[in-house]
């Protein structure tokens, strides 16, 4: 009985094996028809008689010089091709190729494509001055995995700098080159392509930004309502060094945070002593006090960040003197970071986590002298510190 099972095996998997003896290529496959789709095409078609035909591959020469090859099993009976660097017809090769590697005499077929997502991305992609920085802005509907290749060009103290971002993308995104420390007026040169994993290259801008500019806003005039006092229907939140949110000093090398045991939402007040014009937010989170069960003899360098007691969404409101009531400017969500190594947090955290107040289209809010951080996060009980950007009012 076992034996034979065993042998029925082996001649069953034998039919699938490569044979060195069998050197006749299978027949031609047909054509069918085709449907567009977006920087290819479904093909569909009907395989040869032979009974040793393995599958059906579908290829053409892209723009770049290469061929690219598609396969489907042939009794699948369609095969989809992608790839295309435009719209419109394409001629696609169609062959049969049998369990012993031989291929069937090729067939030209011309088929039809939709606008390739490459395309699509380029012609959507904007590019927008913000503070500092710049923002691309681009639709993927197709959820292609494409990149966005940038290389721009600006002068820094009388030094030209060059440099090159991509971003890997397949949804419909913003997302900023910061850190572009240049004087108002100053321009940064921008072009732009999006690829494909095809090795298409689509040309999507070419042009010439000036930079918004703002400014790091002093503490010195800063304070706090007392805990427990009201603006606007809104409750000043009551907790444990309260003042470190805004001393300027960050809960990394020192214990230096705010703590409270109320339960999100809860809001802290600033005064900022004069009417202020915002643009960004940074804030930084607390580090101490989470040891994630170590030793008190183990140094845990992640410490609380991106974890814990941390405020991880938060809103931002501005105090409208006019209506005598408070203007939401913006919704802020914190996404634990990709890292390589725990130290890589700890480089996180010193940083901070910046917002622009509007990150759509970047511009400076109405004057306001008081701000309201509503903490949302349900397990959010801990901030170390809070920093504006922007301008006094005009």
């Amino acid at each position: 009985m076992v034996m034979g099972i065993m042998v029925s095996g082996c001649k069953e998997g034998g039919r699938f094996e490569i044979s060195g003896d069998d050197s006749t290529p299978p027949g031609v496959p047909v054509f069918v028809e085709s449907e567009p789709l977006p920087g290819g095409a479904r093909i569909f078609f009907r395989p040869p008689a032979d009974h040793d035909v393995l599958y059906i591959e579908a290829s053409y020469l892209n723009a770049a010089g290469k061929t690219q090859r598609f396969a489907a099993s042939f009794a699948a009976g369609l095969v989809d091709v992608y790839g295309f660097h435009r719209e419109g017809e394409h001629p696609v090769e169609l062959c049969a190729v049998d369990r012993s590697g031989n291929r069937s005499t090729s067939i030209r077929c011309t088929v039809e494509a939709l606008e390739p997502p490459a395309v699509t991305l380029a012609k959507s992609l904007d590019v927008l001055s913000s503070f500092s920085a710049m923002l691309l802005k681009w639709e993927n509907e197709s959820e292609q995995p494409l990149y966005v290749w940038v290389d721009f060009t600006y002068t820094q103290k009388g030094v030209r700098r060059e440099h090159t971002t991509v971003f890997n993308t397949n949804q419909t995104e913003i997302r900023t080159i910061d850190s572009l420390k240049l004087f108002a007026g100053e321009q940064v040169s921008v072009k732009i392509n999006v690829r494909d994993k095809y090795d298409n290259v689509i040309q999507a801008k070419d042009t010439a930004i000036v930079l918004l500019v703002d400014e790091l806003l002093p503490k010195d005039g800063w304070t706090l309502p007392d805990a427990g006092s009201i603006k606007g229907g809104v409750t000043q939140v009551s907790g444990l060094r309260m003042e470190e949110v805004i001393d300027d000093v960050i809960d990394i090398d020192v214990i230096n945070y705010f703590s409270t045991l109320q339960t999100a939402p809860w809001s802290l007040i600033i005064d900022l002593g004069e009417e202020y014009e915002l643009s960004r937010i940074v804030t930084h989170q607390q580090w101490s006090g989470y040891n994630n069960g170590a030793t008190s003899s183990v140094v845990d360098v992640r410490g609380n960040l991106y974890r814990g007691n941390n405020v991880l969404t938060y809103n931002l409101y501005g105090w409208d003197e006019t209506s005598q009531s408070w203007d939401h400017l913006t919704r802020c969500v914190i996404s634990p970071p990709l890292v390589i190594s725990d130290g890589d947090y700890t480089l996180l955290g010193k940083a901070g986590d910046m917002f622009f107040i509007f990150p759509e289209e970047p511009q400076f809010s109405k004057p306001t002298r008081f701000i309201r951080y509503e903490a949302l996060s349900l397990t959010g009980k801990s901030i170390s510190e809070i920093t504006l950007y922007g301008r006094k009012a005009q």
